[in-house]
């Protein structure tokens, strides 16, 4: 008993420290990416935490290596806060190539952090685009 309960204390730190981590990020950038491993029912994916702090959809980007994927969000994001609209159907060039822009439906079921965060009680999940290579990246 005293081992789980002292794992569980751990765990519970370490989430802690890593929740603080994402709320000085987004309150100091406008926004955290949250990287989520690949598995056999899934690629790995990537998405933004703090755009919806623009009124802005959050970003997702699937099966794309973890720093590609960091320098198209982050882009994206910056764009964001220079108050660029992004919208669903755009097509937007950037340093590591172009990417289209599509509606992703499925919030609730893959950006978990950013609707902890975001989604009022109540209310539909937080809106996101999904950011989709038009051709491959290019590490930049």
């Amino acid at each position: 008993m005293y081992v789980r309960d002292m794992e569980h204390t751990a765990s519970t730190h370490q989430a802690d420290q890593y929740g603080a981590w994402q709320r000085d990020t987004i309150r100091r950038h406008g926004w955290a990416l949250q990287p989520m491993p690949g598995d056999e029912d899934g690629p790995s994916y990537v998405y933004t935490i703090g755009l919806s702090g623009f009124g802005h959809p959050e970003l997702i980007l699937f099966a794309t290596p973890p720093a590609v994927a960091a320098r198209v969000l982050n882009d994206l994001g910056e764009l964001v806060r220079l108050g660029r609209g992004l919208a669903p159907g755009e097509r937007v060039r950037l340093h590591n190539g172009d990417v289209h822009l599509l509606t992703f439906p499925e919030s609730a079921d893959w950006l978990f952090v950013a609707n902890d965060l975001y989604r009022a009680p109540g209310a539909p999940p937080v809106p996101a685009l999904l950011v989709v290579p038009a051709d491959e990246l290019t590490p930049v």
